[in-house]
């Protein structure tokens, strides 16, 4: 259980960091990881402490167990024909969202139209796929080439799924949100990529379904607008985390599953 007890240590370097700055700032402490109250110019510092953090726990990882981190990683993506499963992965996952973005606009849940000039368009949208794929290139390696396998290791297969997939949806609530209700569309999200990463023993097919669901949320924010019931298209900052996006995140957990797990 040492990457658990590494990520662990994570919320706390975040929150002994925004009470170093709070104090500097002459304001009160708080209980919550909640940046937002810091000013401007110390925003960026407790930023750069909680990336060291993460770089921390993927450098210090591989080192515990006497390997350097560069053939740690390296093994997670093996070049025997695995790299075609990110395509799949990436094709896949669009494919399943693009469905139910399509079904959500034909039954008037959601509403398509440009809401910016064209100009901050193309600037917000030329950045989307670096971001997407940066996104899950490192949330991957920490919470599956880190956490999962360290659990795999340490628990019967099932449990470490559930395991896993129950931390990285906390992971999303560590600092204080607007919403919580949508922890269940992180957690079957983290199901999910669990699975994908422990059917293939590789990080290919998971960074390519965690990067097409970045590109979709990120891609479509500018053009749409959610006028169903929560419960049904989510929140705007996870869309996923509604009851169709919960139901088609199963279907493509057990598409997933079939393909790759044996079924």
């Amino acid at each position: 259980m040492v990457a658990l007890v590494l990520l662990l240590v994570v919320p706390l370097i975040m929150w002994c960091t925004q009470s170093i700055l709070l104090w500097r700032a002459g304001l009160p402490l708080q209980v919550r990881i909640n940046p937002s109250h810091l000013p401007r110019h110390l925003k960026r510092y407790n930023r750069a402490a909680t990336q060291s953090a993460f770089a921390l726990v993927l450098i210090g990882y591989p080192l515990i167990r006497g390997q350097s981190p560069l053939s740690y990683y390296a093994s997670f993506f093996p070049l025997d024909g695995q790299p075609w499963a990110l395509v799949h992965g990436f094709a896949v996952a669009v494919l399943y969202l693009s469905l139910m973005y399509l079904a959500w606009s034909a039954s008037g849940n959601v509403r398509f139209r440009v809401r910016n000039e064209p100009a901050r368009l193309v600037q917000r949208l030329v950045g989307v796929p670096i971001m997407a794929f940066l996104v899950a290139f490192v949330e991957e390696l920490l919470f599956r080439a880190v956490l999962l396998a360290n659990l795999m290791e340490d628990l019967p297969l099932g449990a470490a799924i559930v395991v896993g997939a129950v931390i990285f949806a906390g992971a999303h609530y560590v600092r204080s949100v607007k919403r919580y209700w949508t922890f269940g569309g992180h957690l079957v999200l983290g199901l999910l990529l669990c699975i994908a990463f422990a059917t293939t023993q590789s990080l290919w097919l998971p960074i390519g379904i965690h990067a097409a669901g970045v590109v979709m949320l990120m891609g479509t924010r500018p053009f749409i607008r959610y006028d169903g019931p929560a419960w049904l298209v989510g929140a705007s900052v996870f869309p996923y985390a509604g009851a169709a996006g919960i139901v088609g995140l199963l279907l493509l957990t057990y598409n997933i599953w079939s393909l790759y797990g044996g079924i």
